[in-house]
């Protein structure tokens, strides 16, 4: 005997047998149970869901011996004939074969004609989308009216394609995608089955590769199963079908946080020398992101993408490296790198994915625009002025990583002209004001992102070697970023190694209606109306524009 692919072998027979669509399968089985069966049925969905099977799962039911039943017994003749595809009461057409009028015609000759054994003729037209205008035009007064011993199922993956004269006469079963938890048991299953030794990780990845689709899973483990001659493990997985090592994925992005082009283009190079598919490192690129950017966004999100306790812990510790807008920026590269591949423009892959590496290495960080107007409105004496995206030469080698990785071990430097502190001496304002851009700066190298927001507070006062750091009005979004536990000890260890101090640190929020208070009363102490200077004197009001300047007094006589 001939042998079976494990995707004819393991096809459904029986509604519950239809992996992870049992909205569908109870649906239709309630109908059958309760005689309230439909002349036309649209079944719609992915590749690889189930839509053919259904159909026939849904065709055995009533014409089963037992029947209608919603559990046909799969031993009778027809259930078998169905099964096999035999049946000459169940007719299968392919729509892509047979897309013209006449075969429509041909069609509703023939639904004059009883059943030959079963209760009733059904026809089964996959792939319905394809069939032409003129060919749904005939077809709609036999559908709209059929004998009442036809029923029509129609499977298609674009359902949008099928006319609204045609929907409107069909019921319609939406099929999901298969996730790939219950696709990773479904296949858990096969294997005990089928006696295969075969790693969880394994396979995970393989109901990931299948994205969503039963067909596709199976076909991928037949592939496997000749590949592998003892256990299947996720290395095997990657060997076999020719994957995307998942550990290259995670060594580019952790180059592209360090901002390290030299690293990830190593990588690149690896990824053409090792014959991979640029298209395929690209696709698999972007999942990753988007795994990292469900991350970012949502910590607790683990569960829903189906990743082990090990899986979750590396993907969390490196999206903690960037800010949602970041990586958002990074998918965008990368989707224009995978239209310039498919755009067929006559460059070569290798160029493009080079190209893609590099904008994606020597990428800025996000900055909010709350944040530049609060800079901006902090002076050009600010604390960190001109210096908001956090490069302060061109040097590529000074460039700091983008967050979170500990990429040069700086020692304290030594504050206030030169005199180191005591752990214990005390530190005045003019001492952290003094050396705060330096500060800022020792930050930079451990976390760009915190050295960021620090970069627009303005130091308040300092009382019992405890630094009163003030943020502006537009800002408590950073204020709440620097104030997460994880952030403040490591705000506090670079404060104590830079000031050689033993010194702590929190934060405010300057309210609007103290600016104006202030500023109020700093004009009125120097006696002068701004605003009807700066109408009489047009000269003055461009050079206030020019610089970004403020007039805070003007001395006497002048």
């Amino acid at each position: 005997m001939s042998y079976l692919v494990l995707a004819r072998k393991y096809r459904p027979q029986r509604f519950e047998e239809i992996v992870a669509q049992e909205h569908v399968s109870r649906t239709l089985q309630n109908a059958v149970r309760n005689d309230r069966v439909g002349s036309g049925y649209l079944f719609c969905g992915p590749r690889g869901t189930g839509k053919t099977t259904t159909a026939r799962v849904l065709a055995k039911a009533l014409n089963c011996v037992n029947g209608p039943t919603p559990e046909p017994c799969g031993e009778c003749d027809q259930c078998k004939e169905i099964a096999a595809g035999t049946s000459l009461d169940v007719l299968e057409i392919d729509a892509a074969s047979n897309t013209g009028v006449d075969d429509i015609r041909t069609l509703r000759e023939n639904v004059r004609y009883l059943p030959a054994g079963g209760k009733k003729r059904i026809y089964i037209i996959d792939e319905v989308h394809r069939l032409s205008g003129a060919a749904f035009d005939a077809l709609l007064k036999t559908l709209e009216e059929p004998p009442p011993h036809v029923i029509f199922m129609f499977a298609t993956t674009e359902p949008t394609k099928v006319p609204e004269t045609i929907l409107s006469r069909t019921q319609r079963f939406d099929l999901k995608r298969v996730s790939v938890k219950a696709l990773a048991a479904h296949l858990t299953l096969i294997a005990r089955k089928e006696e295969l030794e075969i790693d969880e990780a394994a396979i995970k990845l393989l109901a990931r590769k299948a994205d969503g689709s039963v067909r596709d899973a199976l076909s991928l483990l037949d592939q496997l199963t000749a590949f592998a001659s003892e256990k299947i493990t996720d290395e095997t997985v990657v060997a076999a079908l020719g994957l995307v090592d998942r550990q290259m994925l995670f060594s580019f992005i952790n180059g592209v946080a360090e901002r390290d082009s030299k690293v990830v283009l190593k990588l690149v190079k690896q990824v053409v020398d090792g014959g991979t598919d640029v298209a395929d490192f690209t696709a698999e690129l972007l999942e990753h992101l988007r795994l990292l950017m469900i991350l970012a966004t949502d910590t607790e999100a683990g569960d829903l993408l189906g990743f082990s306790n090990e899986e979750l812990t590396e993907y969390t510790q490196q999206a903690e490296n960037f800010s949602v807008g970041d990586i958002v920026r990074l998918i965008k590269i990368g989707m224009d790198l995978n239209r310039d591949l498919k755009s067929k423009i006559g460059l070569d892959e290798r160029l493009l994915l080079d190209v893609a590496a590099i904008k994606m290495a020597e990428m800025e960080g996000t900055v909010r625009f709350e944040e530049i107007l609060e800079h901006l409105g902090q002076g050009p004496n600010a604390s960190g002025a001109g210096n908001l995206f956090g490069q302060t030469e061109k040097k590529k080698d000074d460039l700091p990583p983008r967050s979170g990785l500990k990429l040069v071990k700086s020692e304290p430097e030594a504050v206030s002209g030169g005199r180191s502190l005591s752990r214990t001496q005390a530190v005045n304002v003019a001492m952290v004001r003094a050396g705060w851009e330096k500060f800022v700066g020792f930050l930079r190298q451990k976390n760009s992102m915190l050295a960021s927001q620090l970069a627009m507070v303005q130091i308040r006062e300092v009382k019992d070697n405890q630094i009163l750091a003030v943020f502006g009005g537009s800002a408590t979004v950073a204020r709440q970023v620097v104030e997460r536990p994880t952030n403040l000890s490591l705000i506090t260890e670079c404060l104590k190694d830079q000031f050689a101090a033993n010194l702590s640190i929190k934060f405010d929020t300057e309210r609007q209606k103290d600016v104006e208070s202030t500023d109020t009363e700093r004009k009125r102490r120097n006696g002068i109306d701004v605003k009807k200077l700066l109408e009489n004197s047009p000269r003055l009001q461009m050079l206030l524009e020019k610089v970004d300047g403020e007039i805070i007094g003007i001395r006497n006589g002048e």
